[in-house]
């Protein structure tokens, strides 16, 4: 059975729509990220304030925030990963 070059050549096409579209996701993933980090880092600060003079309720605030900030870390760094940022 020969290959059918047209279907081979859509096949490719699709392929490399696909992963544009992937890397526009990851792309815009990186940029929510980000921004989202820039954010907590701004809220850390009074947090930990809050935190040290406040109940348990700041200080599951400011905890939550440090958790959400390395999670973002890491949602930044595999994005930059898979679009090969440095």
């Amino acid at each position: 059975m020969k290959p059918d070059h047209d279907k081979v050549r859509q096949n490719l096409g699709e392929l490399a729509t696909m992963a544009a579209q992937c890397d526009d996701a990851e792309r815009k993933i990186l940029a929510h990220a980000t921004e989202r980090l820039e954010e907590v880092g701004k809220l850390l600060d009074p947090a930990r304030h809050a935190a040290l003079a406040g109940g348990d309720v700041e200080q599951k605030h400011y905890q939550d925030m440090v958790h959400e900030r390395g999670v973002l870390e890491q949602v930044i760094a595999r994005a930059k990963h898979r679009l090969s940022i440095s």
